[in-house]
């Protein structure tokens, strides 16, 4: 992905994280409240695993960031 598309991808799985968050609160029954709690979870390891791969000076440079 472009730098640019991370971004995007970034702010979107963002906002769906946070959605996912107002399932959880706004959840009648268990299986929507684990639905939202995964959901957000979901979202939570994707955007540290673009961090990471956006601060990986250990290893090669990322093409996909040129």
């Amino acid at each position: 992905m472009k730098l640019l598309g991370i971004w995007v991808a970034a702010i979107a799985v963002g906002l769906i994280g946070i959605v996912g968050l107002f399932l959880a609160s706004g959840a009648h029954d268990g299986t929507m409240y684990y639905v939202g709690l995964l959901v957000f979870l979901f979202a939570c390891i994707f955007e540290f695993g673009l961090i990471a791969r956006l601060t990986d000076y250990h290893r090669k440079k990322d093409p996909a960031l040129d």
